[in-house]
C-alpha cells in the first residue's frame, strides 16, 4: 500500500458507543441507533469505515485473494482498535458455506482470525459451522437479514468462557449477532464481535 492510500484509510477511531462501536460525538456506553438492537454481542469493534480504501482492502482480499494484506494490514489494525480488555478463550471466525469457500478457495474470516489471534497469543477454535445455505445480504434490509442467517449456524462442540467474533465487515450485525447467540447456546460466557470494516 502506498503511502497516499495508507493516509487514507477510512479510520474510526475514538469516541465511539461502547456496545456497537459506531463513531459518536463522544464517548457512551449504548447509543441511540443500538439501544433497542437485541445483540447477541457484547460489544463490536472495527479499526475501518467500509468506504473507500477500506472497502478496496476488503474487496481485495475477499474477491481478489490478496490474502498478503491479513499479516500486513488487517490484523495489526483489527488488534489495535479491539480496545476490549482481554484475555480471551478463543478467537472464533465467522464461518464461510462450503459452496462458497469451495467458489472463493478460503474463508477471509478465518484468515483474519488467524491473523488477530497470533498477535494475541490466542488460539483459534473451528467450532461455529453453517447448517444452512444463506441469501447474500448485500441487497437485503436489516430486518431480512436478520432472517436470512436465523438457525444458519450451529457449534460443532461444547464452549466456555470469553470468545471473540471475527468476520470481515460489519453491516447492520444480523450475521455476528446470529453466530454470537449460537456461541453462546455452546456455553460461551461472553462473546465479543471485531471486523476490519463496518458501515457507519
Amino acid at each position: 500500500m502506498c503511502r497516499v492510500c495508507f493516509e487514507a484509510l477510512p479510520r474510526i477511531g475514538r469516541p465511539s458507543c461502547g456496545r456497537c462501536g459506531i463513531p459518536a460525538a463522544f464517548e457512551m456506553r449504548v447509543c441511540e441507533a443500538c439501544k433497542t438492537v437485541d445483540f447477541g454481542f457484547e460489544s463490536a469493534r472495527a479499526p475501518l469505515r467500509y468506504e473507500g480504501v477500506g472497502k478496496e482492502i476488503v474487496h481485495a482480499l475477499k474477491y481478489r485473494g490478496y490474502t498478503r494484506v491479513v499479516e500486513k494490514l488487517a490484523a495489526p489494525l483489527m488488534a489495535e482498535a479491539l480496545g476490549v480488555p482481554g484475555p480471551f478463550d478463543a478467537v472464533v471466525p465467522v464461518p464461510l458455506h462450503r459452496a462458497r469457500k469451495r467458489k472463493r478457495g478460503f474463508n477471509q474470516a478465518a484468515l483474519l482470525a488467524r491473523g488477530v489471534a497470533g498477535r494475541m497469543n490466542t488460539p483459534v477454535s473451528d467450532t461455529l459451522q453453517v447448517v444452512r445455505s444463506t441469501r447474500d445480504q448485500v441487497e437485503l434490509s436489516a430486518a431480512e437479514r436478520r432472517a436470512n442467517v436465523a438457525g444458519a449456524f450451529a457449534a460443532k462442540a461444547p464452549l466456555r468462557g470469553r470468545l471473540l467474533l471475527v468476520d470481515d465487515v460489519l453491516t447492520t450485525g444480523a450475521t455476528l449477532s446470529a453466530c454470537a447467540d449460537t456461541l453462546i447456546e455452546a456455553g460461551a460466557a461472553e462473546v465479543h464481535s471485531l471486523t476490519l470494516c463496518r458501515t457507519c
